[in-house]
């Protein structure tokens, strides 16, 4: 042994004693640590797109699936990243620009991972690199709901944009969060995957990178009728744009709608909204001269997968 660490070749080394425990990241306490590591794993690989796609079973089990296009994992060390003390930096510590303070040595996390983990894994060592975590919420709990109607500082799209507020300028990387379908439909559209096999062929892509996606669900992804995520904003969820408030409508008939024309006009936004994994809640429905007003809350809703 030469030093603080083991040369394992391919870039990868094993860091040993004291060396270890001082670039080992923060303890992982809650599933967001988790989101968070492997967030910062996708960015020192050198990721410019980062897909997260996140799924809970039985309202107990919470499988967090990212996936990015940095260099990626060679073959043979694709089970290795997750023993004690490996990473991909030797002697000089990855500086973490949210935590300047405290180094993070990359690829150091997952063995933390996978201690939290029911089954932490490798599903695709690289174009793109796939890593798959599941977690028992009962035994390592989520900080926050994962609601999209109930905002939070805390809950695991919160972490994805900390993530992206705290990527240094020069690091160009757009990162997503999602459910698996919209996930595979940027994937696609960003053409980060590619295949000439048709349906089939992305389906088993789909598989390869843990999406856990019917093929009828793939098959209404390639009609399009799945829209792709745009990029998670740094500032998210801190700025409500306030549109005008004036009134439309000038003078005119009033249209009249009964609760039967409501009501069917309810069912077609939640059609509309379904189909791209949608949902819609709050609709209001205001006839005013010259116009109609329509109103409703509109989000991506927890998904749960049996």
């Amino acid at each position: 042994m030469d030093g603080p660490y083991r040369d394992l070749g391919s870039g990868f080394a094993r860091l040993t004693g004291v060396e270890g425990a001082r670039r080992g990241p923060s303890r992982v306490t809650h599933v967001e640590d988790a989101l968070a590591e492997l967030l910062r794993n996708a960015r020192d690989a050198g990721a410019r797109n980062v897909l997260v796609s996140s799924t809970l079973t039985r309202r107990r089990f919470r499988t967090l699936t990212v996936i990015d296009d940095g260099h990626g994992i060679p073959d043979a060390y694709a089970g290795l990243v997750f023993d004690p003390g490996v990473t991909t930096r030797h002697l000089d510590p990855v500086v973490d620009p949210a935590q300047p303070t405290a180094p993070h040595g990359a690829g150091l996390s997952l063995y933390h991972i996978r201690q939290a983990a029911l089954v932490a894994e490798v599903l695709s060592p690289s174009r793109p690199t796939a890593i798959r975590a599941t977690f028992d919420t009962r035994i390592l709990p989520e900080r926050a709901l994962q609601s999209e109607t109930r905002p939070s500082k805390s809950n695991l799209r919160s972490v994805v944009q900390t993530f992206a507020r705290h990527l240094p300028p020069q690091h160009r990387t757009d990162t997503y969060y999602g459910p698996p379908a919209r996930v595979l439909a940027t994937l696609l559209h960003n053409h980060i995957i590619r295949t000439n096999d048709g349906t089939r062929g992305v389906a088993d892509l789909a598989d390869r990178l843990g999406l856990g996606l019917s093929l009828r669900t793939v098959q209404r992804v390639m009609r399009g009728e799945v829209a792709p995520l745009g990029p998670v904003s740094a500032g998210e969820g801190r700025e409500v744009i306030r549109r005008g408030r004036g009134r439309l409508g000038g003078g005119g008939a009033v249209l009249l709608l009964g609760g039967e024309e409501k009501a069917e006009i309810a069912d077609i936004l939640r059609r509309a909204a379904r189909s791209g994994y949608l949902e819609i809640e709050d609709l209001k429905i205001e006839a005013r001269p010259g116009e109609i007003s329509l109103r409703a809350r509109v989000y991506e809703p927890e998904e749960e997968y049996e």
